[in-house]
């Protein structure tokens, strides 16, 4: 449940890139200005490194491999997904998001962790000089390695070399390797972007006479929504989806919501299934959460967390309790109200597939075994700017599938 109740601000990608050990005292910095350009000089004999006005110095610049007119500039794109590793002047990597690196490095590689593209706010308040300037002119696709200078480890932009140096004190001398996967100015709309082309490729089946058949964009891949079947594709295990003969679907901004009924749902005047809970209904569940990467990182199913290496001895597997509302602010998990916006969403849009018996007004409460949901929303509705942990990045859409299990009764 640690990935579904609200947590507390982690370190973020800015935090990674603003923070520095204090390895220059104040007064210091003309040996370490003498030092620094002892070490170009070695290492850059032939001076074919590109210095800036700020005294960074570019050593690689890789174009992406289109033609020029096509390239897309990001210096003044508000958001930048980049993949990064930055070492001291000594080779030792000090922080990467790329898992080969980690690998190599044998920096404790963990298949819980996210490595992939992190974004980046373009702007002098989320990252520091040396970064801005290093990303500058720079295009999606394209790479760069650069060295980067202790005293433009601030986020305070001067006018010249010699006012850094005169005005930052701490910092370390840091060496730069960075691939842009893309950017934009709307991070907003990028993650609704990223989730409706998810949801067309990934959920693109339906449902005919109780079989599935192909959608837009191809069948449903089982194997990646229940990798515990030794990645074989088989509908059949996908929670036998094919038992049920409709389903409903439901969006709004940044948040989009299936559930699967075995029985044709009564409907309201506006089309949605009448067939709600009680208020306080008690509802038992399994849930997996994953990113879009398919990488899950939370579960009440033991088999799954250990299959994603997320399993924790000190956690008990099963069925969570949860208290369904027509009030989403009242729904429940545990003993706990707070849980993050989509999962609260996600519960308050499931439906009771029990069919009512003849002359019953209320259907019976509870729920079918084997009921399920699906739902995938934006990082206001998860994460935030911040994520959760080393599994969940900032700004990240999280997906999240549902299935109702019987709960017995306790004698």
């Amino acid at each position: 449940m640690r990935s579904i109740v609200t947590a507390a601000a982690v370190l973020t990608a800015a935090s990674v890139l603003a923070g520095c050990a204090k390895e220059i005292e104040a007064g210091t910095n003309e040996d370490a200005k003498r030092y620094f350009d002892a070490w170009i000089q070695i290492n850059d004999p032939g001076q074919t490194w590109t210095k800036t006005a700020n005294g960074l110095y570019i050593i690689e610049n890789t174009e992406p491999s289109i033609p020029e007119d096509d390239r897309e500039e990001i210096t003044d794109s508000a958001y930048v997904l980049v993949m990064y590793t930055y070492t001291d002047l000594n080779g030792n990597i000090q922080a990467t998001n790329v898992a080969d690196s980690v690998r190599k490095a044998e920096l404790g590689y963990d298949k819980s962790h996210y490595y992939g593209p992190a974004v980046w706010v373009n702007s002098d308040l989320a990252i520091t000089v040396g970064v801005k300037d290093l990303l500058s002119g720079m295009h999606v696709g394209g790479k760069r390695k650069a060295v980067i200078p202790a005293w433009l480890n601030t986020s305070n932009r001067y006018g010249s070399e010699e006012e850094f140096l005169a005005n930052v004190t701490d910092g370390s001398h840091r060496i730069y390797e960075v691939e842009i996967a893309d950017a934009t100015n709307d991070i907003l709309r990028y993650q609704t972007d990223s989730i409706e082309l998810y949801w067309d490729r990934r959920l693109g089946w339906e449902y005919e006479n109780g079989s599935p058949h192909k959608g837009t964009e191809g069948y449903y891949n089982a194997a990646e929504h229940t990798p515990d079947n030794g990645g074989k594709f088989d509908i059949n295990e996908d929670v036998n989806k094919k038992q049920f003969v409709t389903h409903w679907d439901t969006t709004y901004t940044g948040f989009r919501f299936r559930q699967y009924f075995r029985h044709q749902p009564e409907k309201d005047d506006n089309g949605s299934p009448a067939m709600k809970f009680k208020d306080d209904t008690t509802l038992y569940i399994n849930y997996t959460g994953r990113l879009l990467n398919g990488q899950v990182f939370d579960t009440t199913i033991e088999d799954t967390a250990k299959f994603y290496n997320i399993y924790s001895t000190t956690r008990t597997y099963g069925p969570v309790e949860i208290k369904w509302s027509s009030d989403t602010t009242a729904i429940t998990l545990g003993d706990s109200d707070d849980i993050i916006g989509g999962f609260k969403s996600m519960i308050g849009k499931l439906r009771n597939d029990e069919p009512a018996s003849e002359g019953e007004e209320e259907r019976k409460d509870g729920g079918n075994d084997g009921e399920s949901a699906v739902a995938i929303f934006y990082s206001n509705l998860g994460y935030g700017y911040n994520g959760s942990g080393s599994s969940i990045p900032g700004y990240a859409p999280l997906r999240f599938d549902i299935t109702v299990v019987k709960q017995e009764e306790e004698e």
